[in-house]
């Protein structure tokens, strides 16, 4: 319900709605504002301003980790993948079956698994279907890529952020230095959640929105994408406001 009320393009659904009941009710002068306000809004979440300016405050904080830059890349690393959503098709091989979010996010777990040479892949999430959990499905399309099974580790029970952090700091704690691999929008939100468990990881975001030229990119005609980031944004900025009101 949180997430359907804080989504700009179902508030700007809800203002029309409050409109044409001002409109019925023959309220002209609140009528009047309304629709002004409808339409700032619109404006506001649809062109590039404002929605820019939110995503890249949250990508624009870390930045993908250089492997040369770590010293002693023979320590037993976990590289912590977050789950990114998957479907289901008998027709189609694992890795046809992860999001693009999810992809994105393994990609990058093996990028730095295959430089870390003492490094285990640790993949997260769990199935709302009772059917192939999220871990799974990032372990088959781990092993397609290339990626040794030994050396992958699955947690199928987290179903958000939360319980993953949870989960991971109960069963392993402190013991190995951990990377975590999230999309870039979402590495705020991620690390104050692993914080909160007592475990400072190292952010190696991926699946960056805004790249080269879009991340200056002010003036434009009102778009979905543009929503989408706004969306995006918003629903990071109050899920790390939840987390703060945890604890």
């Amino acid at each position: 319900m949180i997430k359907f009320l804080i989504d700009p393009f179902n508030i700007f659904w809800l203002l029309l709605f409050v409109v044409m009941v001002s409109w019925f009710l023959k309220r002209k002068h609140i009528t009047q504002w309304l629709v002004i306000s409808s339409g700032v809004w619109f404006l506001m979440v649809s062109t590039p301003l404002i929605p820019t300016q939110v995503i890249n405050s949250l990508e624009d904080r870390y930045e993908p980790i250089e492997i040369a830059e770590i010293a002693d890349r023979t320590r037993a690393f976990h590289i912590l993948v977050l789950g990114g959503g998957h479907g289901f098709d008998d027709r189609l091989p694992a890795n046809s079956l992860l999001s693009l979010n999810a992809l994105g996010r393994l990609n990058e777990g093996v990028r730095l698994h295959r430089m870390l040479p003492n490094s285990k892949l640790v993949l997260s999430g769990f199935s709302g279907s009772g059917r192939t959990t999220q871990a799974e499905m990032l372990q088959q399309t781990a092993i397609l890529l290339g990626v040794d099974e030994e050396a992958t580790i699955v947690q199928k029970e987290p179903g958000n952020t939360y319980e993953e952090a949870k989960i991971y700091a109960e069963t392993f704690g402190n013991t190995h230095p951990l990377i975590l691999v999230t999309s870039a929008t979402h590495m705020l939100r991620a690390t104050r959640v692993f914080e909160h468990f007592g475990i400072k990881p190292v952010p190696s975001p991926t699946n960056y929105r805004l790249k080269g030229s879009w991340k200056r990119k002010w003036i434009g005609l009102p778009a979905m994408k543009n929503i989408e980031n706004m969306r995006i944004g918003i629903t990071e900025y109050a899920g790390i406001l939840w987390y703060r009101l945890r604890k």
